[in-house]
């Protein structure tokens, strides 16, 4: 956790050192949708797979507001907030520990996920016309939790913390369409841990009510979560599926 820290620092520190160009006008963005969240992979201090906790896929909510400005060196912010929780009940197929807790194989469990995350992402506009790239920095603060009940025993380990992420974005308009694609990604790999977080994205925009833009945005999210250190629960996770949202531009 301290070295997590001491990361978080050292990258704030750089971003905020280099140049970089502002927007050249004042826009807010907002947007709100659903993630069709697939989820894969193993958590728990013996990695056991989330299929033999009953976990299983389901939606996750998420709504993001952004500032652009026109004052140089200061960042732009986005904040951004995805709900994912998911419950079940399953038939452990191997001994399972949960913090100091041990389940036995064979043991039907009632499983509850949460995986609430909150994004702060600070960053510039390098290119801002046709082609747009944004680079920065994007510290996400988990709100995470997972439940393990069966064979009279309960045990809750928890997922929290702040975690820095480089992040970038690169987005090509299709002149005077409307019509655009993206791709976003943040990520971090340090000392063991890891977590890759990307979508693909394309996006229409309509420009019929003046100084409001309304629009449609349909993609692909991908997260990889493979964390020791962050908190007291051990992921190795895949979470992917398609998404789409209604945003707002003023």
């Amino acid at each position: 956790m301290n070295s997590l820290r001491k990361l978080a620092g050292a990258t704030t520190l750089c971003l905020l050192a280099g140049s970089a160009s502002a927007d050249t006008v004042l826009g807010i963005y907002a947007g709100a949708g659903v993630w069709q969240a697939d989820l894969s992979g193993d958590v728990g201090n013996s990695l056991l797979d989330v299929d033999q906790l009953g976990l299983d896929d389901d939606n996750a909510n998420f709504v993001y507001i952004a500032l652009e400005h026109p004052i140089p060196v200061i960042p732009n912010l986005r904040l951004q907030q995805t709900r994912l929780d998911t419950s079940g009940t399953g038939e452990l197929g191997a001994d399972f520990t949960l913090d100091d807790v041990a389940f036995s194989g064979g043991t039907d469990v009632h499983s509850e996920l949460q995986l609430d995350h909150t994004d702060v992402v600070l960053y510039y506009e390098l290119l801002d016309n046709w082609v747009n790239l944004d680079l920065g920095l994007n510290v996400r603060n988990w709100d995470g939790e997972l439940t393990v009940m069966g064979g009279g025993e309960k045990e809750s380990v928890e997922l929290s913390g702040w975690l820095p992420m480089l992040y970038a974005k690169a987005q090509f308009d299709l002149p005077t369409t409307g019509w655009s694609l993206a791709a976003e990604a943040s990520g971090i790999s340090y000392s063991g841990d890891g977590l890759l977080d990307y979508t693909v994205k394309i996006a229409y925009e309509s420009d019929l009510i003046p100084f409001l833009g309304l629009g449609l945005e349909a993609g692909y999210r991908s997260m990889t979560l493979d964390l020791e250190e962050l908190d007291d629960l051990r992921t190795d996770l895949e979470i992917k599926g398609p998404y789409a949202a209604v945003t707002m531009h003023f």
